[in-house]
């Protein structure tokens, strides 16, 4: 039987903020990590909670608001390959100054996958005007946007050329 090495992490940290698909994420409060560490058979098992207050931008409106995360991770890290000189973790995963493994990048990548594509503020947000740029959930504005079916926005084109060469 292989030998397994279990180990119960518990760790609260601030992280610093990261740039993702080009927009800032900042960690409103530290991030708790619940972990189970379990060494076997040339690998490392992650298992456990993360939990997170990212403060990032919504994608309608613009504004800054807190998304609340609590994922369970389940990750396996394997050992270093026989390339790798340190014949122990994999060295994406090990803190040299301090010796010891670091899983703050395992816990980011574990984050940003869950991350939903367009994050919204709420789900009723109305975005921006798309001609003044108001924020309309702070009120409406007073520009008349004349809704198309896109379908029919083609004829719409034919009908300005037309009045266009009859000009």
């Amino acid at each position: 039987s292989a030998d397994v090495v279990q180990q119960t992490l518990m760790a609260s940290e601030l992280w610093p903020s990261l740039k993702w698909q080009g927009q800032e994420i900042r960690f409103k409060e530290p991030v708790q990590l619940s972990l189970e560490l379990t060494g076997e058979q040339g690998s490392l098992l992650v298992r456990g909670e993360i939990a997170a207050e990212l403060e990032l931008a919504c994608s309608r409106c613009a504004e800054d608001f807190v998304l609340p995360m609590r994922l369970t991770m389940n990750e396996v890290i394997p050992l270093a390959s026989d390339e790798d000189q340190d014949g122990c973790w994999n060295s994406a995963y090990l803190d040299r100054e301090r010796d010891e493994l670091d899983l703050s990048e395992l816990s980011i990548q574990v984050l940003l996958e869950n991350l939903p594509l367009q994050p919204l503020c709420s789900q009723e947000c109305r975005g921006l005007c798309p001609i003044c740029g108001k924020n309309l959930n702070s009120g409406d504005c007073d520009c008349q946007v004349e809704t198309i079916d896109p379908r029919l926005a083609i004829l719409r084109q034919v009908l300005n050329q037309n009045q266009q060469a009859k000009k």
